[in-house]
């Protein structure tokens, strides 16, 4: 089974919502809880508006969704206190959200192969840094982004309008050819 990386489009949005839906009813009240509930976070006109500004990317296996991910440049509230690794402005950051796998494709490395075409894409557009928070409780998320090749930049307090609490923050840069 080979995975095909490509942006999203509007003809995906069903698709797009019960692939979230499906991350998220799996992992609901376990360690790898994203709390994602489509409607909520995300709701429906986000998946739509990141579909319309070309941020999400899927990848696809036989037609299916297997791994989204969400990249953006608009930066997130609480992002300017971190003590980030990387000598890059918090502007020139692409910030990651709703990175996900859907649990019929777990444990496959499609994540890493997901995360290594958009890398490759955004790199030769001239991106330098991927940045992302999650939740403090994930720990899961945490181990499979060090596994990615993510830096641990600290935790951090933010208030979402979905939720409040505490975030570790990661990083990592984008290097053109490294995939």
């Amino acid at each position: 089974m080979e995975m095909q990386a490509r942006r999203a489009t509007l003809d995906d949005f069903d698709d797009v919502v019960e692939f979230y839906t499906a991350v998220g009813q799996a992992a609901a009240g376990t360690d790898n809880d994203p709390i994602w509930e489509v409607g909520v976070y995300p709701t429906h006109d986000e998946l739509r508006e990141y579909i319309q500004m070309g941020e999400m990317h899927l990848g696809e296996i036989d037609g299916q969704i297997a791994a989204a991910i969400v990249t953006s440049h608009a930066l997130e509230e609480g992002y300017a206190v971190v003590d980030w690794a990387a000598d890059v402005p918090l502007e020139e950051s692409t910030i990651i959200h709703l990175f996900g796998m859907h649990p019929d494709f777990k444990g496959q490395g499609l994540s890493r192969k997901l995360l290594a075409a958009v890398e490759e894409e955004l790199a030769n557009a001239g991106d330098r840094v991927f940045r992302l928070d999650v939740v403090a409780e994930n720990t899961v998320a945490q181990k499979v982004y060090e596994r990615l090749g993510f830096t641990f930049c600290g935790t951090q307090y933010l208030e979402y309008s979905d939720y409040q609490g505490d975030f570790a923050f990661f990083e990592k840069e984008i290097i053109p050819g490294r995939s």
